[in-house]
């Protein structure tokens, strides 16, 4: 295994998968990329973004820290904007050849995880490959 996928939205059950996530890359010596997924709604008239600049700033920083006080040597962090979460997780997993993703059980899905299912739900059915839901 060479490259891990962590995908987070700042919740502590992202936190915790990223922890899971950046001891195994360290023990395996792998390349670790942190994804944040902002989540965009289309209005009539414009794109707002769920998660503010500065909210996702201070994930990014504070992903970063944890990572690497984790052990993990070679991390990067990804910054995407998607309506569609689970779809953005799989695109970067494709486009940054992850051998894995590790992501939480639940997070910040509230409602829409309730009716729609959850995006780790989705993240299992569409990723090709392994997929680690961390509780």
């Amino acid at each position: 295994m060479k490259h891990i996928l962590a995908a987070i939205d700042g919740s502590e059950a992202s936190f915790r998968a990223l922890a899971h996530a950046a001891e195994l890359a360290s023990l395996l010596n792998a390349e670790l990329t942190i994804l944040i997924v902002r989540l965009v709604i289309v209005g009539r008239r414009d794109v707002y973004a769920a998660v503010s600049k500065e909210d996702v700033d201070k994930i990014q920083n504070q992903a970063r820290d944890s990572a690497l006080s984790a052990g993990a040597t070679k991390v990067s962090v990804v910054v995407a904007s998607s309506r569609d979460t689970a779809f953005k997780i799989v695109d970067v997993a494709i486009e940054k050849d992850a051998d894995l993703i590790v992501m939480g059980a639940s997070g910040k899905g509230g409602f829409k995880a309730f009716v729609l299912g959850s995006v780790s739900q989705d993240v299992l059915k569409k990723s090709a490959c392994p997929v680690t839901i961390v509780h």
